[in-house]
């Protein structure tokens, strides 16, 4: 909780303008038993976004400074990570992204068009063997921190807001889409929980019979025996596809894998996972399958 002082400073504003903010119910605050002003770091950050206000000093919130570069585009951007990324820069990367929520772009934006577009160049440099080992999977570090910085940025949903669960499956060691889908979800109101990767459908029975979520995602990146997982799948399915609607994603479901899958639905991006939830009302019920 920050005090109309510490936001002055951060912001080089007067406190008396701050105070307005909070008394006009521009900056949603909070009082101390003595009456004092004290504002959310998560609010403090939504005020910056929709008045476009300039956060001078964000170390005083934690935050990394970097001066804006309003000529650069998606592409460069994502260059520019990736290039931040290979070079174990985590503080530079932290600046990119920082930025660019400040900006306004929503988190989703921030995944698809800046994250994983740097993901992608350096899995394509792996592949020309431009990169080591060690770069790549500290890059992925670097990356997971990035992702859990954007969510610590998100109001948590409430508690009734509809619950989401899902990971990567047996043999898929790759963490970050099911992070990237757990981010987006909560961002749009959704109670989302990553369970991780590399786990067995049992697990993910188990965590519907202990959580009874509406939506279950399935990240499959990478299967390591796919008539094996098929045959696993087909009696997860029958016991749990009419309990919690089944979403499957990732570059291992192949359009011959699908047609051998039942599921609710597929989505091929988290920004057609958003699309899908954002409707959610209006949608059929799990048991009613693609």
């Amino acid at each position: 909780m920050l005090s109309p002082k510490q936001i002055a400073e951060a912001l080089q504003v007067s406190e008396s303008s701050v105070k307005r903010w909070c008394d006009s119910g521009r900056l949603k605050t909070q009082y101390t038993s003595g009456g004092h002003r004290r504002v959310g770091t998560k609010s403090l950050l939504q005020f910056l976004r929709d008045s476009n206000k300039t956060l001078v000093h964000p170390e005083l919130l934690g935050l990394p400074a970097f001066p804006a570069d309003e000529n650069a585009d998606p592409e460069k951007l994502s260059e520019q990570l990736c290039e931040a990324l290979l070079n174990l820069d985590e503080t530079r990367s932290r600046q990119i992204i920082s930025e660019l929520y400040l900006s306004g772009l929503s988190v989703l934006q921030i995944m698809e068009t800046i994250i994983v577009p740097a993901l992608h160049l350096i899995g394509d440099r792996w592949q020309c063997g431009d990169v080591q080992i060690f770069q790549e999977r500290r890059g992925c570090e670097i990356v997971t921190i990035l992702i859990h910085d954007l969510r610590r940025m998100i109001d948590e949903p409430p508690a009734e807001a509809p619950q989401a669960i899902g990971g990567a499956v047996s043999g898929d060691p790759y963490k970050i889409p099911s992070l990237v889908i757990e981010t987006v979800l909560k961002e749009i109101g959704w109670n989302a929980t990553s369970l991780g990767e590399n786990l067995p459908l049992e697990t993910f029975a188990s965590a519907i019979d202990a959580l009874n979520p509406t939506m279950l995602w399935l990240s499959l990146s990478y299967l390591r025996d796919v008539n094996q997982f098929l045959q696993e799948y087909q009696t997860f399915y029958q016991k749990y596809g009419d309990r919690v609607a089944i979403i499957i994603g990732g570059r291992a479901a192949t359009p011959e894998l699908l047609k051998q899958m039942k599921f609710f639905s597929y989505c091929e991006s988290a920004e057609r996972l958003v699309e899908l939830c954002q409707t959610w009302s209006t949608i059929q019920q799990p048991h009613q399958t693609s």
